[in-house]
């Protein structure tokens, strides 16, 4: 019940949470999750580049086949003109336990990708069940590390959906 411990590629001390109730069991994991609910990023870094939207080329879902946690999280940078510019994407990654890790993940991709000053915040997240053989994509439930949030699911509906069109895309907030 303690928590599972998981290998680092940096001296960092790997975060780890309660596998019942998703509480941080020590620093690296509330400094995760209090990265996630803030709007920070992958990083410091430049603006973004003039003349292009930067948020353009990133997919707004990336979701690995089978039964995981997800992480609804909107991006954001500065846009040609000083402003800010949004986008919501839906992510989640094969193998990683708790919803932070999922967080994290995407912003590390990001973050590798070169795109430093694409801050990034959770709005929620909970389960999604991709099966591309049945066309079936299933979101639900929620996530115990970063709370409840209404509306974080029918909105991840809407979004897979959208660049999933020939899958039946379905949604409910019952169930963890």
């Amino acid at each position: 019940r303690g928590g599972a411990l998981r290998e680092r590629s940096d001296s960092m001390e790997a975060p780890r949470y309660d596998d019942e109730t998703g509480a941080p069991l020590n620093e690296a994991a509330r400094a995760l999750i209090e990265k996630g609910k803030s709007d920070s990023g992958a990083g410091g870094g430049a603006g973004a580049p003039s003349g292009s939207s930067a948020l353009a080329g990133i997919p707004e879902v990336d979701i690995a086949e089978g039964k995981w946690k997800y992480v609804q999280i909107e991006l954001s940078c500065k846009d040609g003109s000083g402003g800010k510019e949004t986008k919501r994407v839906v992510r989640n990654t094969q193998g990683l336990a708790y919803h932070p890790d999922m967080y994290h993940a995407a912003m590390d991709k990001l973050e590798r990708q070169g795109l430093k000053h694409v801050k990034g915040h959770v709005i929620g997240g909970g389960r999604i069940e991709y099966y591309p053989e049945q066309k079936t994509i299933s979101i639900y439930g929620y996530s115990k590390s970063f709370g409840r949030a209404p509306g974080c699911n029918k909105k991840s509906c809407e979004i897979v959906q959208r660049n999933f069109p020939d899958y039946k895309v379905t949604w409910s907030d019952d169930g963890y």
